[in-house]
């Protein structure tokens, strides 16, 4: 019929969806989201790892950090959310950000450590022996002879 419309039926319309780690779930009803993929480099044919970040509507406020969940691809619902989250997939270990983080230390190789220099603002690098006091007849900075001026 003329005038009318035809849409497409839903099977047509694939949304796509994708899975990554929750990393903040500060907003309210929004996460943000990592996706990790990887790619081979073009010159070296090496596999890299990508990863990309998405801001992803969280109805329930369900996410926390550390959940592995899925998203799917919808209308963009703000400036930067255009993901929802279909579903935790696993829920993640909850981190306790005021114990300290022991750092272990490096296992030793055999070869020695190289030496390190001085950076440019340490005073240990800007530090100057002190300057000698001048005598009278020493020529100054300028090539003058204090005593000797003609």
């Amino acid at each position: 019929m003329p005038g009318e419309t035809q849409s497409a039926p839903p099977e047509a319309r694939r949304r796509r969806t994708t899975t990554g780690v929750v990393v903040s779930d500060k907003m309210d009803k929004t996460v943000v989201v990592t996706v990790e993929r990887r790619v081979s480099h073009s010159r070296y044919t090496r596999v890299i790892k990508r990863t990309s970040r998405f801001h992803a509507h969280d109805e329930k406020n369900a996410c926390k950090v550390g959940d592995v969940v899925t998203l799917v691809e919808t209308r963009p619902l703000s400036r930067l959310k255009r993901w929802r989250v279909r579903s935790v997939l696993r829920a993640g270990q909850p981190v306790d950000l005021s114990l300290p983080v022991a750092i272990d230390a490096e296992p030793d190789t055999g070869r020695p450590k190289p030496k390190r220099r001085a950076a440019a603002g340490t005073p240990a690098a800007t530090r100057k022996k002190p300057a000698e006091p001048r005598t009278k007849g020493e020529k100054t900075r300028t090539g003058s002879d204090e005593a000797g001026t003609r």
